[in-house]
């Protein structure tokens, strides 16, 4: 997961005129009548296109790109229809959210589909989000359209909101653990995430564990390049391996552009070989 800009909201879900506002308030107004909503703005193709835009065809959450065939999911951050609240779901959900641009991610059917899995390296059967939504004070979870006060603490990370890097830490082998700050404490929001999106699912990591070698190896062999160019007297392989090294580095930095897949696990590549990602 890395952090991503939001981008302008698109005509469908902006202004009191547009579909989404609209929607809002039949939602609004079906709810206090006991009805059930219906939601439809949120799929507008124009909504569509500028999730599929922000975030390069990849899933908010575990960054598989799905532009090859995989459907998508356009994922409400906090849930539309219903919660789950210790164990049980409740409605309603966040039924004036279902159309508001900033509750609205792209999201791959297993981060966002609760089913049974394979998982790396931990004793986890099933994940997706679905009507999941976990906060850190139940007494302090945002129920109404009413309330303009929000003090909801959510314990999911949200690439648009939040700043990935500083709770998941992606290790070398493909796996992924929540991030331990300053004073020793383990990030709550990054251990949550983990679970609840599946990032430590076999395939998932398997996939960022191939990407990863194929940047590590680019930069092993760009620094044998260096350290040859450093230790010849000959100016003419001094030369060659000093292009090669840069040659190198340049085929690594390629996969860390925006459109690549587990972009985050591969600069944690660069990072650990103490190389900017960015030359």
């Amino acid at each position: 997961m890395i952090r991503v800009e939001r981008a302008n909201c698109p005509p469908s879900l902006n202004g009191p005129d547009s579909k989404g506002n609209q929607e809002r308030v039949a939602a609004i107004n079906a709810q206090a009548a006991g009805q059930k909503a219906k939601f439809k703005a949120y799929k507008g193709a124009d909504v569509v296109r500028t999730l599929r835009e922000m975030f390069n065809k990849k899933c908010a959450y575990c960054e598989f790109n799905y532009a090859a065939g995989s459907p998508e999911d356009i994922e409400h951050f906090r849930p539309k229809g219903a919660v789950v609240i210790n164990g049980q779901l409740s409605k309603p959900g966040y039924y004036w959210l279902a159309a508001d641009w900033n509750n609205l991610l792209p999201s791959c059917i297993d981060c966002n589909r609760k089913r049974e899995k394979k998982f790396a390296a931990s004793n986890q059967a099933s994940s997706g989000k679905a009507n999941l939504f976990p906060v850190a004070d139940e007494t302090h979870r945002w129920r109404s359209h009413t309330v303009d006060n929000v003090m909801e603490q959510p314990l999911l990370l949200n690439p648009c909101d939040d700043y990935p890097e500083h709770h998941l830490e992606f290790l070398s082998d493909g796996l992924v653990r929540p991030a331990i700050d300053a004073t020793g404490q383990t990030s709550l929001k990054g251990e949550t995430s983990i679970e609840v999106f599946g990032l430590l699912r076999q395939d998932l990591v398997e996939q960022r564990a191939a990407k990863q070698l194929m940047i590590r190896t680019a930069i092993e062999r760009a620094l044998r390049a260096a350290e040859i160019a450093s230790s010849t007297t000959d100016a003419s392989i001094k030369k060659d391996m000093t292009a090669m090294c840069e040659d190198l580095l340049k085929d690594a930095r390629t996969h860390l552009s925006k459109q690549q897949p587990y972009l985050a696990a591969g600069e944690a590549i660069f990072r650990e070989y103490g190389i900017p990602p960015k030359p």
